[in-house]
């Protein structure tokens, strides 16, 4: 009976040991994804042009993005990710800025007319 017991806590302190390293494995790569989206959103967003239009929010989108690069080095993986997520949201938010400048300047030349 003791040494059931003994196997039990033994199996315990081994699973306490090992869930730990599994949520920070889980942070990695959840950080790895959201800034690989991230960059390619940017990427996608700079050959479609949308510097022009909405450079600003897309240097913000950069700035995040290169700030989550830099936590995801030093091993703050939920910053990282957050901070990635933050980067492609302004990616989008540029794309729909540029749209947005874009419709409204057709718009400009069409009451003119």
């Amino acid at each position: 009976m003791s040494k059931l017991i003994v196997m039990g806590l033994a199996a315990v302190a081994l699973s306490a040991g090992v869930l730990p390293s599994a949520a920070v494995a889980g942070d990695e790569d959840d950080a790895r994804v959201a800034i690989a989206a991230a960059k390619a959103k940017l990427d996608a967003a700079e050959k479609a042009g949308v510097g022009g239009n909405a450079g600003d929010v897309l240097n913000r989108s950069r700035t995040a993005l290169d700030e989550a690069n830099a936590k995801f080095r030093r091993d703050e993986d939920r910053h990282a990710r957050v901070l990635a997520q933050e980067a492609d949201a302004l990616a989008d938010l540029a794309t729909a800025t540029a749209e947005l400048r874009a419709l409204e300047s057709e718009r400009s030349k069409v009451a003119t007319n």
